[in-house]
């Protein structure tokens, strides 16, 4: 069993930025405990921490069969409990982490590990579109909803879009409150013209997708029930690759699962939510979009699509 808690310094900076100096040096304290209370009930070998992360602590361990598998902390119970529906709503697609064993008083969890494991960022140009789309794929589930009520995706493009009012407000921070009132006209003809809703991941960002042994795998899910193009949308704004976010557009224009017209209108409205000035090249790409981008253009695309391609007879 691992004894020295060496816990990374990116962890600690995103729980002192979350929770504050005092509430993170009482949450760090009670970490190396709380990891140890459950590797001794689960009967795990722990192997180190993993880098990252604000809201829970990740585990490397192996089960008792020697099974690789992950421990995670959450810092908060209803969060962490969340996460444990959501994963195991995802159980049948084969495209995320299997729930292995609960604690679902604390939100505790041991999950399958996705080897390698290495963040999928976007490097790879439209090999990489394709892979996404595979993903998207193996996710797709539109079977009813288990247990509580899932969130709409309405609610959190909306919390995406507060996100940025409240930072556009700051004076130190870079933005234009007006393209908020652009994203949101946009927003509110999407929820308007939703016709087919789904279970998504919710926040499908590069970040929260890892290289595994068939293609590429999901972790992290938020959940919600909503517009399938959403899903792709949010990858689309803000993956950091050689490729432009126009040229994302182009390659997942053609996947069966999406509607090039409502994906393009969703990535407006998720560009506008996630532009972060303090990360020059990702605010290049999402500037250079926005500025070529009319909203009014977008919108009636989205009402008056236009007709399918058919074959003659």
């Amino acid at each position: 069993m691992m004894n020295d808690f060496e816990i990374p310094a990116r962890l600690i900076k995103g729980i002192v930025f979350l929770y504050g100096e005092d509430n993170a040096h009482s949450l760090l304290t009670a970490l190396p405990r709380r990891i140890r209370l459950y590797a001794r009930r689960w009967d795990l070998h722990l192997q180190g921490m993993a880098e990252g992360g604000a809201m829970s602590c990740c585990v490397f361990c192996t089960t008792p069969e020697g099974t690789p598998a992950v421990l995670k902390i959450p810092l908060d119970k209803a969060a962490g409990r969340s996460e444990i529906r959501q994963l195991e709503r995802l159980h049948s697609t084969s495209a995320a982490p299997q729930v292995l064993r609960s604690a679902t008083s604390s939100g505790v969890f041991l999950m399958s590990r996705i080897l390698p494991g290495t963040t999928a960022w976007a490097a790879s140009g439209s090999e990489d579109s394709q892979k996404y789309g595979d993903l998207l794929r193996r996710l797709k589930c539109s079977a009813p909803s288990l247990g509580p009520r899932l969130r709409d995706m309405s609610q959190v493009a909306r919390m995406r879009l507060d996100w940025a009012r409240q930072h556009f407000a700051d004076g130190n921070y870079s933005g234009d409150l007006a393209s908020i009132e652009k994203a949101e006209k946009v927003l509110d003809v999407l929820l308007r013209t939703t016709t087919t809703r789904d279970i998504l991941h919710a926040d499908l960002q590069p970040k929260n997708v890892l290289q595994g042994p068939h293609g590429w795998y999901a972790i992290d899910p938020l959940g919600a029930i909503g517009d399938f193009n959403a899903e792709a949308a949010l990858w689309v704004a803000v993956q950091d690759g050689p490729a432009t976010i126009e040229d994302r557009l182009v390659e997942l224009r053609d996947h069966e699962l999406l509607d090039p017209d409502r994906l393009r209108a969703w990535t407006y409205v998720f560009a506008v939510a996630e532009f972060r000035p303090s990360m020059p090249p990702f605010a290049y790409r999402i500037e250079d979009f926005l500025r070529r981008a009319n909203p009014d253009d977008v919108i009636g695309h989205v009402i008056n699509p236009a007709p399918t391609a058919t074959c003659p007879a």
